[in-house]
């Protein structure tokens, strides 16, 4: 089989996708069941009340943060086959839509990586000062809370591919434009994250509506939503190579051809 017609691409696209989604899934299940810290516990607690959780909780804990760490980067191979996808539409020249989120798609990685090891560290010395241990509690948290600096570029890259209007044409396109309009939403929902620096309760506080539940459902809806479009892209990717390569085959004369 000629190398322009190999379905290697497609295939390797989708185990990465799956890949990233069965790590995402190790990760929520160590982060909720282990660390016990989704949902986060009120941001009320006293220093001695944090101390408390990860002296009764650490053995958990540690080991919670040793899953989530081999697991945290799920959203890398996630991406990069959305970038791969993105690339493949943003037709017309320099994909720079494209490369701004590939970049935005590796740096959000990073703040979805750091908690784990700041719930692992407050645990890791359960005997240590309370006042250190509420620090790193807090720091594990406001990161994981906060960071979507880096996120909105992905979104808005998406957003920009399915709105624009050549998109559309493009054939076995992962982007429609109702996509757009969705990602656009989330990506907006996501920016009150960053409030959790001020209030300690209410839907501003970091186990609020505004900041942790509506943006970690946005999170995981827009996940599921993506790799859903992506699968189907690369179905009819696959089936349209494979047409090419069967209307490119050789034809067998018989013996009286």
């Amino acid at each position: 089989m000629a190398e322009s017609g190999s379905l290697f691409s497609e295939r390797s696209q989708r185990a990465l996708m799956w890949w990233g989604l069965a790590l995402g899934v190790i990760w929520a299940i160590a982060m909720v069941f282990m660390i016990n810290i989704l949902p986060p516990p009120t941001a009320q607690w006293p220093p001695a009340r944090i101390a408390e959780f990860y002296r009764d909780n650490n053995l958990q804990i540690r080991w919670g943060a040793v899953i989530s760490s081999w697991s945290s980067g799920f959203m890398m191979p996630i991406l990069a086959v959305v970038a791969i996808q993105m690339a493949r539409v943003e037709t017309g020249g320099a994909r720079i839509w494209t490369a701004v989120s590939l970049v935005s798609g590796a740096m959000m990685t990073l703040f979805l990586v750091l908690p784990p090891i700041f719930f692992g560290v407050a645990a890791f010395s359960p005997g240590r000062n309370a006042e250190i241990t509420s620090t790193m509690h807090e720091l594990g948290i406001l990161t994981m809370v906060t960071t979507d600096q880096y996120y909105i570029f992905m979104w808005v890259g998406v957003t920009v591919i399915a709105l624009r209007p050549a998109t559309q044409f493009v054939e076995n396109n992962p982007f429609p434009r109702w996509w757009g309009y969705l990602s656009l939403w989330i990506t907006l929902m996501l920016e009150a994250g960053a409030f959790a620096f001020v209030p300690r309760t209410g839907p501003l506080a970091w186990n609020g509506l505004l900041v942790f539940w509506s943006p970690m459902t946005l999170f995981s809806l827009w996940i599921l939503v993506q790799s859903w479009l992506v699968f189907r892209a690369l179905r009819g990717q696959e089936a349209a190579k494979r047409r090419t390569n069967e209307q490119d085959a050789p034809v067998e004369l018989n013996a009286f051809g």
